[in-house]
């Protein structure tokens, strides 16, 4: 999956992980505006690294 990128907007919708048939995200869905600090916030484990890896 690659996110789309359009007028400086990040889009990603619909990302799922897998690893060693263990699902670490689950149908993710976000939106980065231009211009705006954005971050991922969780306890460990939550899936925050793949979801922006």
């Amino acid at each position: 999956m690659i996110p789309a990128v359009s007028d400086g907007r990040v889009v990603v919708s619909g990302l799922t992980k897998q690893y060693r048939g263990v699902t670490a995200v689950d149908d993710l869905s976000f939106s980065v505006e231009p211009g705006r600090v954005t971050g991922f916030l969780g306890p460990n484990g939550a899936g925050k690294s793949c979801g922006c890896c």
